[in-house]
């Protein structure tokens, strides 16, 4: 595509950023947006807020470097700030990003609308996560596995990979679930409008799933440009962060809603848990990327893989608690 074409036909974007208490990350992250070299007229930055009590609002009010449009999100939780902000967003483009997410390069934006640009078919880019050295250890293998979730790394499908030279795109069948669309994601905003995308809760590897069901099966990730995401920092916030997703996701079954999982088979389910629990299985994966890329970080592999089911099954047992509690409470 002609560099000079491309200048002046780069889409709009609306930057999405959910905050709750992000003092100590939001100024790096908006330092990373300020930085970018793309047309400033085609960018806006939607910060919504859930009630923070430290410094946040503060830190975005004070900061000069662009104008930043501010939501409230009485629900406090990420995913209604991010469907509050897609209601807002004027963009044709939306950048899922949050505050705990720093963009690697002035060149960001501009790299990871190249392939929305250049293929109709593509309904978003991922962009890779990127490690730093003095990143904790636990950080470090959650940027390896690159899905936050060693059970839902059991359920990313094998896909067609075709490679463009400065990006791949992936291709999925119908009935995949691929488990992307978050931090640093790009969405074709067309693509949201045509599946109904404005739930209260935009939860992305559920709308993931409701895309592939609309019949757009490609989307891209690119190579040269990433995020770094400070994801966790210790055992004791990957087990808060796991807790929460446990939590939102028996809440969309008691609801009656369909979730990613519902793509899996029961028994394909079942083994991909005790693989989990196993140990044995996560410990060979754990020696075998270690062989291949020299990160000691691996090795948290087997212990995550088990602590995740684990944290998952306390999360089922404290809803039948609730559960039983309320009914108990009826009857008396």
């Amino acid at each position: 595509m002609d560099k000079s074409k491309i200048k002046d036909n780069y889409p709009t974007i609306s930057v999405i950023l959910p905050t709750y208490q992000a003092e100590k990350d939001i100024e790096n992250c908006l330092n990373s947006i300020a930085m970018q070299d793309y047309p400033k007229d085609k960018l806006e930055v939607i910060v919504i807020d859930g009630g923070s009590r430290d410094r946040t609002l503060e830190i975005v009010r004070e900061f000069k470097a662009f104008k930043t449009k501010i939501l409230f999100n009485p629900f406090r939780d990420c995913d209604e700030g991010k469907s509050i902000g897609l209601h807002s967003a004027k963009g044709e483009i939306v950048a899922l990003i949050d505050a705990d997410n720093e963009l690697s390069s002035p060149k960001w934006f501009k790299t990871m609308v190249l392939p929305l640009m250049e293929d109709e078919t593509i309904f978003g880019v991922a962009s890779p996560w990127l490690m730093r050295k003095d990143d904790p250890s636990i950080n470090q293998y959650e940027t390896l596995i690159k899905i936050a979730d060693p059970l839902a790394r059991r359920f990313h499908p094998q896909m067609e990979v075709i490679d463009k030279g400065k990006y791949v795109v992936y291709r999925a069948k119908l009935g995949d679930t691929p488990v992307v669309g978050a931090n640093g994601f790009l969405w074709r905003r067309g693509v949201i409008d045509s599946v109904g995308g404005y739930e209260q809760k935009f939860e992305e590897v559920n709308f993931i799933a409701r895309v592939i069901a609309g019949g757009y099966l490609s989307y891209a990730e690119v190579k040269d440009v990433g995020i770094y995401h400070y994801y966790c920092t210790s055992i004791w916030s990957y087990i808060k962060k796991r807790v929460k997703i446990g939590r939102k996701f028996l809440g969309r079954k008691a609801r009656k809603q369909k979730t990613w999982v519902d793509h899996a088979q029961q028994d394909s389910f079942f083994w991909a848990v005790m693989y989990n629990l196993s140990i044995i299985g996560p410990l060979f994966e754990a020696i075998k990327e270690y062989r291949k890329s020299g990160k000691i970080a691996w090795f948290w592999h087997p212990f995550i893989s088990w602590l995740t089911i684990m944290v998952y099954a306390y999360a089922v047992i404290e809803n039948q608690a609730k559960k039983l509690f309320r009914r108990s409470q009826r009857k008396a």
